[in-house]
C-alpha cells in the first residue's frame, strides 16, 4: 500500500489547523498520515491537536523555526514513500489527495505536484502557483504596470495571466501550501531551503527542482479551500515578509550583480505604491509600512529575521562551489548524493562557476577530479585559460576566506591528459592554493601524501565514498533480470560493468575467463574509451559462447539489470585508490572480487569478507574459479551492512572537514599577518623572522 504523509506547520493556528486535520480525517484515505510541527505555539495547539487527533504525529519545536525548517523537520519525521505539504489555512476536498497521488504515479517524471485553491465562495485563489520572478515581471513591478494590469500575461507575468488553474499545466513554481512529491525526490532535491525564515522558499525549492531537471506541475482536480493569510497577519509587515522572501529568492537564484538590481527594481516599486497610497490619502498602509521597514527587508533573510521577527539570525549558510557538484550525477550519481546530503544541513551548493567565483560570496571551492576539470579536451589553449581563470579568480576571492579543499579520489590520473608542461603546471598550482585534502581512506590520505610530498603539511580529513543503494531500483529479481538480458536462468553469471577504461584490465578478464572450464557466462557491460579498446575486448572474447559484450554507455536502468542477473562482480584493476564500482556492487547485494590495492582493503573491512574478495598480484583463473565458488556457495546476509557508507553521516564528517580546513585557514593567514607587521623591527634587530605556516604543520585526518 503506498504511504503518504501531509505535513503541517502550525503557529498560534490552533482553530483553522483543526479544521484543516479534520478534513482530513473526513477523507479516510488508507495509507495517509500526518505529521504536524507545532513551532513553538503559545494557545494550546499541542494540547489540543494531540486530544483530538491522537494519530498523528505531532513535532513540539518549542521555538519559532519559520516555515523551510519546520517543513524539513516534519519530513524528516516521516517515513512515507510520499509527503504533502499543506498549509494550516487549508481544507482538502474528498477525492483531491487522491487524485493528485494518482497523476504523481502516473507522471513520475515531473517531481513536484500542485492543485487548485479556491476561497471560501468558490471563486478560484491563483496562489497554488507562480510565474519565477525575472527581470521583466519585476521592471513591471517597479513601474507600476503589474498593478495597472493585473493579471496580464504580459505586464504581470508572475500571476501566470488570467489561467484559472483549471488545467493540467506545467509551472515555474509551485506553492507551498499544497504540494506533493515522492520522498526521494524530495531528497535528490534536497528540501527547502532553511535560510528562508518565511516566504520564497517554495519559490526557490522549485527553481532547485527544474534544475535537477525536474518539471513542476498543477494537477486541477486536486482541490483545496486556502485562507489566503489565514496563518500570518495581513498587513504591511506581512508584505515585508514576503519582500524578504523574495529578495532572499533573487539573491540565492540569480547571479550578482542581477541580484541587487532585482531587490532595487523591488524597493522602487514598494517606493512607487507607498507614495501613491499617501498621494490619495489611503486608508491602507500596507506599502508605506513596507517602505519603512526596507531596511530589514532588502538584504533577505537571514538578516531580516532579526529586523522582522526579533529572532537572532542562524549564521549565514556555507556556500559552496563544487568541481563538479551536480552536472555529472547521470554518468556517476556520486556528487550529487554527497552534495543533496549537504544541502540537507543548509548549506547551499552549485557546480563551480567562475564567474560566480569572482563576484559572489564562496567559503569552499571543492574539486573532485582537477585533470579532469581542467585538463580535458584536445585544445591546449582551454586548458590554460582555464587554469588562468579558475586560479586567478581564486587568488581574487582568497581575502574573503575562500579556502580550497581537494578530495583525492586517486593519486595520479588514470589517462595522461593535456601536454606534460600543463600537467605540471596544473599540479604546481593546485599543490601551491590547496587548504585541505579529503580521502576517502587513510590509506588514501597516505597515499596522497606519498605521492605529493607537499601535501604533508595540508590538514586532511577521511570521509569514505557512500552508497548507491538509493540512486537505483535494485528491486528486480534475479530471475527477472536474467530473463530480460537474455541470459541463462540456471547458469552462474560473472559481470564487469561500468566506463571501461585500459587500468580497468578488461581484455585480461576475458582471457582468464576463457581459459577456465567452466559453464558460467561473463558479461562485459559499458562503453570502453578509447575506441580502438572496444577492438582489443571484441578479439579477446573471440566467439565464445558464454562471454556477452554489451559495449554501450549504460542507461541507469540497465545498471541494477546487470547487477541483479550477476552472482559475481570482478573489478581486475591494474591500478586503483578507491572503486566506486564496487561500492555500486555491495548496494546491489552482490559480491566482488577486487585487486588488494590501494584502499581496497579498507573496504572489506568496511562491508565483511563475505561481500569483498580480494587477490594479489595479477588476476589469474585459479582467482577467478575460487572467487566464483565462493560468490555462488559462501554464506552471506541477503543484504550487506551498508551503514558505514551512509549519505547523511557522511555530509556530516565533509561539513566538519569544511569548518576544520576554514579555521585552520584564517589562523595561517592571520599569522602571515602578524609576521609581516613585525618583520621591519625583527629584521632590524637581526632577529629570526618566524615560518609564518606552523598552525599548517598539524595534519587532522578525522577518522
Amino acid at each position: 500500500m503506498t504511504t503518504l504523509d501531509v505535513v503541517i506547520v502550525n503557529y498560534n493556528t490552533r482553530e483553522r489547523t483543526l479544521e484543516c486535520l479534520a478534513s482530513l480525517e473526513r477523507i479516510g484515505m488508507p495509507g495517509l498520515g500526518v505529521v504536524l510541527v507545532d513551532n513553538g505555539s503559545t494557545d494550546g495547539s499541542v494540547d489540543a491537536i494531540r486530544a483530538r487527533h491522537p494519530e498523528a504525529t505531532v513535532v513540539a519545536a518549542g521555538e519559532n523555526l519559520g516555515f523551510a525548517r519546520g517543513v524539513n523537520r516534519g519530513v524528516a519525521s516521516s517515513d512515507a514513500e510520499w509527503v504533502l505539504l499543506l498549509n494550516p489555512d487549508a481544507s482538502v476536498f474528498p477525492g483531491s489527495i487522491e487524485a493528485l497521488l494518482a497523476f504523481a504515479q502516473a507522471h513520475p517524471g515531473h517531481g513536484l505536484y500542485g492543485g487548485r485553491t479556491v476561497r471560501e465562495d468558490g471563486s478560484v485563489d491563483p496562489s497554488s502557483c507562480w510565474g519565477a520572478p525575472s527581470v521583466w515581471s519585476l521592471l513591471c513591478f517597479a513601474t507600476g504596470l503589474s498593478t495597472a494590469f493585473r493579471r496580464s500575461r504580459v505586464f504581470d507575468p508572475e500571476s501566470l495571466g488570467r489561467w484559472e488553474r483549471d488545467t493540467v499545466r506545467e509551472v515555474p513554481v509551485v506553492t507551498g501550501c499544497l504540494l506533493l512529491a515522492r520522498r526521494a525526490d524530495w531528497d535528490r532535491i534536497g528540501g527547502l531551503d532553511e535560510t528562508f525564515f518565511l516566504y520564497g522558499e517554495d519559490a526557490e525549492f522549485s527553481a532547485r527542482a527544474r534544475r535537477r531537471g525536474y518539471r513542476p506541475v498543477v494537477v486541477p482536480d486536486a482541490v483545496v479551500q486556502h485562507d489566503v493569510g489565514g496563518s500570518t497577519a495581513s498587513s504591511g509587515r506581512k508584505m515585508a515578509m514576503v519582500l524578504a522572501g523574495k529578495a532572499t529568492y533573487l539573491r540565492t537564484v540569480w547571479r550578482e550583480p542581477l541580484a541587487t538590481a532585482g531587490i532595487l527594481l523591488l524597493e522602487a516599486g514598494v517606493a512607487l505604491r507607498a507614495l501613491l497610497e499617501r498621494a490619495t490619502r489611503s486608508a491602507r498602509d500596507t506599502w508605506r509600512v513596507a517602505w519603512r521597514q526596507r531596511a530589514g527587508w532588502r538584504r533577505g533573510y537571514p538578516v531580516a529575521e532579526r529586523a522582522l521577527f526579533g529572532r537572532v539570525p542562524r549564521p549565514a549558510p556555507l556556500v559552496v562551489q563544487a568541481e563538479p557538484a551536480f552536472r555529472t550525477e547521470k554518468a556517476n550519481p556520486y556528487n550529487g548524493n554527497l552534495y543533496r546530503a549537504i544541502e540537507k544541513r543548509g548549506a547551499h551548493v552549485s557546480d563551480l562557476s567562475y564567474w560566480r567565483l569572482l563576484v559572489e560570496r564562496t567559503d569552499v571551492v571543492h574539486l573532485h577530479w582537477p585533470d579532469l576539470s581542467f585538463l580535458s579536451g584536445s585544445r591546449r589553449v582551454i586548458h590554460a585559460a582555464r587554469l588562468a581563470l579558475f586560479y586567478g579568480a581564486l587568488r581574487v576571492t582568497r581575502p574573503r576566506g575562500t579556502v580550497l579543499i581537494w578530495t583525492v579520489h586517486n593519486v595520479s590520473g588514470h589517462e595522461e591528459r593535456s601536454t606534460p608542461a600543463l600537467r605540471r603546471l596544473a599540479q604546481r598550482l593546485l599543490l601551491r592554493n590547496v587548504d585541505g585534502i579529503i580521502g576517502l581512506t587513510e590509506q588514501g590520505v597516505a597515499a596522497a601524501r606519498t605521492a605529493y610530498p607537499a601535501l604533508r603539511d595540508v590538514p586532511a580529513a577521511v570521509t569514505p565514498h557512500g552508497h548507491y543503494r538509493d540512486a537505483y531500483d535494485f528491486g528486480v529479481s534475479r530471475r527477472d533480470a536474467r530473463r530480460r538480458l537474455g541470459l541463462d536462468p540456471e547458469r552462474a553469471v560473472v559481470s564487469t560493468l561500468g566506463q571501461i577504461r585500459r587500468y580497468k584490465n578488461v581484455p585480461h578478464l576475458i582471457r582468464v575467463f576463457r581459459s577456465l572450464d567452466t559453464d558460467a557466462t561473463l558479461v562485459v557491460a559499458g562503453h570502453p574509451s578509447p575506441p580502438e579498446l572496444e577492438d582489443e575486448i571484441r578479439a579477446a572474447a573471440g566467439a565464445d559462447p558464454r562471454i556477452v559484450l554489451d559495449l554501450r554507455f549504460l542507461p541507469d536502468a540497465d545498471v541494477p539489470l546487470v547487477l541483479a542477473a550477476s552472482d559475481l562482480v570482478v573489478l581486475p584493476y591494474t591500478q586503483i585508490q578507491n572503486s566506486g564500482s564496487a561500492i555500486l556492487a555491495a548496494s546491489a547485494d552482490r559480491p566482488v572480487l577486487v585487486p588488494d590495492l590501494g584502499a581496497l582493503r579498507e573496504l572489506r573491512e568496511q562491508l565483511g569478507d563475505e561481500w569483498v574478495r580480494l587477490y594479489a598480484g595479477e588476476l589469474d583463473a585459479a582467482a577467478l574459479r575460487d572467487a566464483l565458488h565462493w560468490a555462488v556457495s559462501a554464506p552471506r546476509p541477503a543484504s550487506a551492512d551498508l551503514s558505514a557508507l551512509d549519505w547523511d553521516a557522511i555530509a556530516d564528517r565533509t561539513l566538519s572537514a569544511y569548518r576544520d580546513f576554514r579555521r585552520q585557514s584564517r589562523r595561517r593567514r592571520d599569522a602571515a599577518r602578524s609576521t609581516a607587521g613585525r618583520l621591519p623591527r625583527e629584521a632590524a634587530g637581526g632577529g629570526r623572522v618566524n615560518e609564518p605556516a606552523g598552525e599548517a604543520t598539524t595534519s587532522v585526518v578525522q577518522a
